[in-house]
């Protein structure tokens, strides 16, 4: 029975956690995008990247969302097959979102990665949205 409490415990907590940092994004969107119905979240050590792949369609206005519930800067960077660096946050003070256009359709990578030497393990959220 103990077990039992411990892991409905366990897993009220992260659910939780994940659900605070999903409105906390979900509310940069506003009423003039919608998101993208994909929902991105993966847990990250201090000293790792993830990645994910996204396409983007021609002729759409998006905003890009990145946040946790812990840390305070996330890196988030935006590649394209080639290897460009289409955008980098670390140049826009680590801002937690980006608006832009698609003039023709194209995949990306999108990475992720703290920032927060003070935060050690952290969950980040990528949220994608369309300009209705």
């Amino acid at each position: 029975m103990k077990r039992l409490l411990s892991a409905i415990a366990f897993f009220s907590a992260f659910f939780c956690t994940a659900t605070f940092a999903q409105e906390s994004c979900a509310s940069l969107l506003t009423e003039e995008y919608v998101s993208n119905g994909q929902h991105y979240a993966t847990k990250v050590e201090s000293d790792e990247t993830k990645e994910c792949e996204i396409t983007f369609i021609e002729g759409n206005e998006y905003r890009m969302i990145a946040c946790s519930r812990e840390s305070a800067k996330i890196r988030m960077q935006v590649i394209d097959k080639q290897g460009n660096t289409l955008f980098d946050n670390k140049n826009h003070s680590y801002t937690n979102y980006w608006n832009f256009r698609i003039k023709k359709t194209i995949s990306c990578t999108v990475r992720l990665n703290l920032v927060d030497n003070t935060v050690k393990t952290d969950e980040i959220i990528l949220l994608v949205g369309f300009k209705k």
